[in-house]
């Protein structure tokens, strides 16, 4: 009944944002995403990724592991219609985004939006930031995150992190420091065009320099129509923006 009630709920997501068309297409779509999965050289992979992930859990004594789907969440929020399934980055991808930065951590807050279970905010607390922040609005998520942080056993540098129960489309960013903004595929294009919109507000208020990594970058044209951003990666993985330092202000 369980397995019977998430369908409807996630077949009434897909009525109400793609219509009878949109959810056809889609039906179909994922049917050949389900004879992919049954390719042996597939099903190798993901039982791979999934032995990692237990290694990590196992390693660090957390609960980061294994694949929900936002229509099992109960999440009191429209933008659930827009949310992507959590999925936790592995850690070898995770040391692969900031690479070749030139970072001095200290001086940046770090913020994963869709922080789900917390896996990116662990591996970010092995790194010096000044701050880190995890945004997830599936109190679900957020709880079981919260209890990660408590019992994470790794190398932490970092232990000025907050982690906020809400929208990430309603997510104000802090002004006080220059910014690294870590997305891993959390929501579609109409929760992404609003918090690419409200980055490049707080941008405008209080030019800083900050980098974008988005991971799985489904939605990469939303970020490349910033111009405050410059493109500096960009594979089917990963799209890396950086504003680049602010020229200093002039005399006042």
């Amino acid at each position: 009944m369980k397995v019977l009630a998430q369908i409807l709920r996630q077949a009434r997501r897909s009525l109400t944002k793609r219509g009878i068309l949109g959810t056809l297409i889609l039906a179909i779509a994922a049917s050949g995403v389900v004879v992919k999965n049954l390719r042996p050289s597939h099903r190798q992979a993901l039982r791979l990724q999934r032995q990692a992930d237990r290694g990590f859990d196992l390693k660090y004594n957390v609960d980061t592991a294994g694949t929900i789907s936002q229509g099992s969440l109960d999440v009191r929020s429209r933008n659930q219609l827009f949310a992507t399934r959590y999925e936790p980055i592995q850690d070898v991808d995770f040391a692969a985004l900031l690479a070749d930065t030139g970072l001095r951590y200290q001086d940046y807050t770090f913020i994963d939006l869709g922080s789900g279970k917390g896996r990116a905010i662990l591996l970010a607390a092995a790194l010096p930031f000044r701050r880190i922040v995890g945004v997830e609005f599936s109190p679900r998520l957020d709880a079981v995150a919260r209890d990660n942080l408590e019992r994470y056993t790794g190398e932490r540098n970092c232990t000025n992190i907050e982690l906020a129960c809400m929208d990430a489309a309603r997510y104000d960013f802090p002004e006080d420091s220059p910014l690294v903004l870590y997305l891993y595929n959390p929501f579609e294009r109409p929760v992404m065009q609003q918090v690419a919109d409200n980055l490049a507000a707080s941008f405008s208020r209080r030019p800083r320099r900050m980098l974008v990594l988005y991971f799985t970058p489904h939605c990469a044209d939303v970020w490349d129509s910033l111009e405050f951003l410059q493109k500096k990666r960009a594979t089917n993985l990963l799209c890396l923006y950086d504003s680049g330092d602010p020229p200093p202000a002039g005399p006042v």
